[in-house]
């Protein structure tokens, strides 16, 4: 996430809502926001879903070093990351169906020679693009 006042709580509820046995998720939301008002927006998110029992950390960069790509490389490097079998990753403007992970695992799973997979998305319905009043 970078400041992303008008998306956070869909994609985060997104996230939330994917359709896979909750002993065998991890949620992590990796915020490099600099507005301080979104970053405790996007935290008080994650702990609304962490009270309601679902696998979620909320990680913070002090630096934008590498962007996307830095933040996911940091991300990577908590024990609990080490600890999964696939990553997933979504950007904040991408909210997945909830049956995201069973159409997309399968393939990894029974095609160890693949990597990746790549899925096609469209932004949400109930995403303005305007700026907010």
């Amino acid at each position: 996430m970078f400041n992303e006042r008008e998306v956070y709580q869909l994609s985060i509820g997104a996230a939330c809502g994917l359709s896979w046995p909750s002993d065998r998720i991890v949620i992590q939301v990796l915020d490099d926001s600099t507005d301080p008002l979104v970053k405790g927006m996007v935290e008080m998110e994650c702990n609304s879903w962490k009270s309601k029992g679902v696998n979620i950390h909320y990680q913070v960069r002090d630096n934008r070093k590498g962007y996307k790509a830095g933040a996911l490389k940091e991300g990577l490097k908590h024990d609990y990351a080490k600890q999964c079998d696939y990553v997933v990753i979504f950007d904040a403007d991408f909210q997945p169906e909830p049956d995201f992970l069973n159409q997309t695992i399968p393939f990894l799973h029974h095609n160890p020679e693949l990597a990746l997979v790549q899925a096609r998305w469209q932004f949400g319905k109930n995403i303005s693009l305007r700026p907010a009043n």
